[in-house]
C-alpha cells in the first residue's frame, strides 16, 4: 500500500502537518505488509496555491499513486475528489512514523466527512458584522 501522509518538512521522523491543502509537503510511504518500505518526499503544489488548495493537493496524491492519506484535518473539497478516487482518508496527529505504523496495526480508521468547514471567500453572505448590515458600526 502506498500512503500520503501531509508533514512540514517531510520524512517519517517529522510531524504530521494538521491542515492537508496547504501542508508544505506530503511524505509518501510505501509499505509491504506490515513493515513500512521506501519513502519519499514531494512538495504540496496547494500549498501556496491562491485558491483551490485541497483539491490541488489532492490531486497531488492521486497523481503519486496513494491508496490512504493521513492528515489531521482535510477540509470538504479535499475529502470529495479523494473519495471519488478510492483514496481513504484517516486523521491522525504527531508522528509520522507512528501514524504510518498504528494505520498498517488497523488502529486508524478511516473518516467519512470533511474535519474542517470548506473555505467560502468572498461569497454572497449577509454582511453581518459589527453593523448587523445596517451601517450601525463603530465609528
Amino acid at each position: 500500500m502506498k500512503i500520503a501522509v501531509s508533514t512540514t518538512k517531510g520524512g517519517l521522523d517529522d510531524n504530521i502537518c494538521p491542515i492537508f491543502g496547504r501542508c508544505s509537503t506530503f511524505t509518501l510511504v510505501e509499505t509491504d505488509g506490515r513493515e513500512i518500505g521506501k519513502t519519499e518526499v514531494i512538495q504540496n503544489p496547494g500549498a501556496q496555491a491562491g485558491g483551490g488548495a485541497g483539491i490541488t493537493a489532492a490531486q497531488a496524491v492521486i497523481d503519486a499513486g496513494v491508496q490512504a492519506v493521513i492528515t489531521e484535518n482535510c477540509g470538504p473539497n479535499a475529502i470529495g475528489v479523494l473519495s471519488q478516487s478510492g483514496i481513504k482518508v484517516h486523521s491522525a496527529s504527531g508522528n509520522v512514523r507512528k501514524a504510518v505504523e498504528d494505520l498498517i496495526a488497523g488502529e486508524i480508521s478511516p473518516v467519512q466527512s470533511p474535519s474542517v468547514p470548506g473555505h467560502f471567500g468572498m461569497g454572497r453572505g449577509s454582511g453581518l458584522g459589527m453593523g448587523r448590515g445596517f451601517g450601525g458600526g463603530r465609528p
